[in-house]
């Protein structure tokens, strides 16, 4: 599994403010009509204290006031709670939508990097953590969005008004009532970043765990034949419980600083009740039981959004760490970019030219050494050498998987760094070992490069890769829709189906990666059967280590230690010695020897006669 990605130079309130001016920049309109809610809202909460006060003072300083005053208290009271409500509706509404469209936005954001990042990034990433960001992160942003960077307004509006209101009214009795704000906000910092750093580890040991769960169901087979069911249940449990148990440690300190907030805001409403009390008992104080009353409610408005601190601190925490992960994917720069400018390639004749190219994978030194090499359209070579000497690399930097490290590769003369991606690998056609076959029908399968192409097309392709025979025994023919990964479908069927893919993009340049290593010796005929058709005309590159297909190439190059070591016919490199006849020995001598053992058995008719 891999390690989790590192973070870059990102600093937590960095991924913060990029949200916040994603949402100025991209959502502007949403964002003001949600404020326009936000504090619509919150100035008709502050109504309501405020009348409440003035009629309380109204009905007991005139007798004579009777239920006119009560009327017209009832009456601003009703239009100041209707008018709340629909503010407060509006202030739900737009802060979702706002919240739905960013984790959209994000969501297809990240989705799209995936796609165009190079393979040197996908090879050190694990699926699952990176499926854990596009779902858990995503969603903790659109959280953030929602009540953090929406409804907290409602909450500054609130404790803002709130704390005019209550200065315009008394001062001292506001500074009593505020004398717990400071120790308060305080206490929210300080939580914020303990929570901040909890969550990240939380959602790190949740993406291993995805990953674990992830990789399980991929290898259930490998799973069962090796009866390692008990092992992968407490590999899965280790990582289970450790987010658990982060869960746990971040939702208590969320939980100790709720409590906290509570009891902050209990001991202001005390001290009110006491230093009001004594204030409205005394004449010279002007302080009226309306006012008394109005500091109450003031003090009611106050405790929502005191509540709500806490579990803001606690949202805000969640979207910093999930922020910091999603953004560090989107600025990891690909190995794999296009020149500005880079023109699409016509349909290639079929050259590869290699220029003294040498590459390297990131932490595990070069894997190619000085390579030239110059193929003519429609040539067939075969790449020959022992695992890790460099033939699978030299084929991958053709479709421009990987970018050399040193010297040039071109096509029809082109550096493939000065044309785009695209246009190359519509150029070049691959049919890897490991075949990936979607969860869709056989038709949709084969024409996966291709999905604009005819019935007819696709059938022409599966006829010239052997297929078709078989596709017409299944029920429901070119519409059967194959299991995931291929489930239901032999080795030599996927490959035949890949190579049927492949001749449907009718590519110029081909490479078949090793692509009948997995398959017995009549599978390996079949799809070699097929393959004599889906060559010709193309310049094709075989990277195998079977020598029944080496026969077949118009030259053999050897591979060793990143270097070429060899090249010529099959004829030739036999008669050369080296490394050719080596590998060819070791893979030849057991079928030989038992041709020998064979003939060794059958007796000798003509001295028995």
């Amino acid at each position: 599994m891999a390690p989790p990605m590192a973070m870059g130079p990102l600093v937590p309130m960095d991924a913060i403010w990029r949200i916040l001016k994603m949402l100025a920049r991209e959502h502007p309109k949403l964002l003001l009509l949600g404020y326009i809610s936000v504090f619509g809202a919150a100035g008709f909460a502050l109504l309501i204290p405020e009348a409440l006060g003035r009629g309380i003072d109204e009905t007991l300083g005139d007798s004579t006031a009777g239920t006119g005053a009560l009327t017209r208290l009832a009456a601003v009271l009703a239009f100041a709670g209707i008018a709340r409500g629909l503010f407060s509706f509006g202030q739900t509404y737009f802060a979702e939508a706002l919240a739905q469209r960013v984790a959209y936005d994000l969501r297809n954001r990240y989705f799209d990097k995936l796609q165009h990042l190079s393979f040197s990034f996908h090879d050190k990433q694990a699926t699952g953590e990176l499926m854990s960001r596009a779902t858990g992160d995503i969603e903790n942003i659109r959280m953030f969005v929602n009540m953090g960077a929406v409804r907290a307004g409602f909450i500054a509006a609130t404790v803002v008004g709130v704390s005019a209101a209550m200065l315009l009214t008394d001062v001292p009795m506001a500074l009593v009532s505020m004398a717990f704000v400071p120790f308060l906000a305080w206490r929210s910092a300080v939580t914020s970043v303990t929570l901040r750093k909890t969550w990240l580890r939380f959602q790190q040991h949740i993406a291993r765990m995805i990953a674990a769960l992830q990789e399980n169901l991929t290898g259930v087979r490998v799973v069962k034949a090796f009866a390692a069911e008990e092992h992968e249940r407490r590999k899965f449990d280790g990582f289970s419980r450790l987010a658990a148990d982060t869960h746990f440690e971040a939702d208590s300190n969320w939980a100790r600083n709720f409590a906290v907030m509570n009891f902050g805001f209990v001991l202001s409403l005390g001290a009110i009740l006491w230093f009001g009390g004594k204030r409205v008992l005394d004449p010279g104080s002007g302080f009226t039981p309306g006012d008394l009353t109005a500091f109450f409610f003031y003090m009611g408005l106050m405790f929502m959004p005191v509540r709500m601190i806490g579990w803001t601190v606690n949202n805000f925490a969640r979207a910093m760490s999930s922020g910091q992960r999603i953004f560090d994917v989107l600025d990891t720069p690909s190995p794999v970019t296009e020149t500005p400018g880079a023109a699409p390639l016509e349909r290639l004749r079929g050259r590869v030219t290699f220029d003294r190219v040498s590459f390297g994978y990131q932490g595990f030194g070069t894997a190619l050494h000085d390579i030239d090499i110059d193929v003519a359209p429609g040539q067939f070579v075969a790449l020959i050498g022992r695992p890790g000497s460099g033939k699978t690399t030299f084929a991958h930097l053709i479709p421009r998987f990987y970018d050399a490290s040193q010297g040039r590769v071109l096509l029809d003369g082109r550096n493939v760094r000065e044309v785009t991606v695209e246009s190359i690998r519509r150029n070049v056609g691959v049919v890897q070992q490991d075949v990936f076959i979607h969860t869709a029908s056989i038709r949709d399968n084969i024409a996966y490069g291709n999905p604009g192409a005819t019935m007819t097309q696709v059938e022409r392709a599966a006829r010239i890769a052997q297929l078709h025979d078989f596709i017409a025994t299944l029920p429901h023919g070119y519409g059967t829709v194959v299991g995931e990964r291929g489930v239901g479908l032999s080795g030599g069927q996927k490959q035949r189906l890949s190579i049927a893919r492949t001749i449907l993009l009718d590519p110029p340049v081909l490479i078949l990666d090793d692509s009948t290593s997995s398959v017995d010796v009549h599978t390996e005929h079949e799809i070699m059967a097929a393959l004599d058709a889906v060559t010709r005309n193309r310049t094709t590159f075989l990277v195998t280590n079977r020598f029944a297909a080496v026969t077949k190439a118009d030259f053999v190059v050897v591979f060793k230690g990143g270097r070429i070591v060899q090249r010529g016919t099959h004829e030739q490199l036999l008669a050369e010695g080296g490394e050719y006849r080596l590998l060819y020995d070791s893979q030849m001598r057991p079928y030989l020897g038992e041709q020998a053992q064979a003939l060794r058995q059958v007796p000798n008719t003509e001295a028995a006669g």
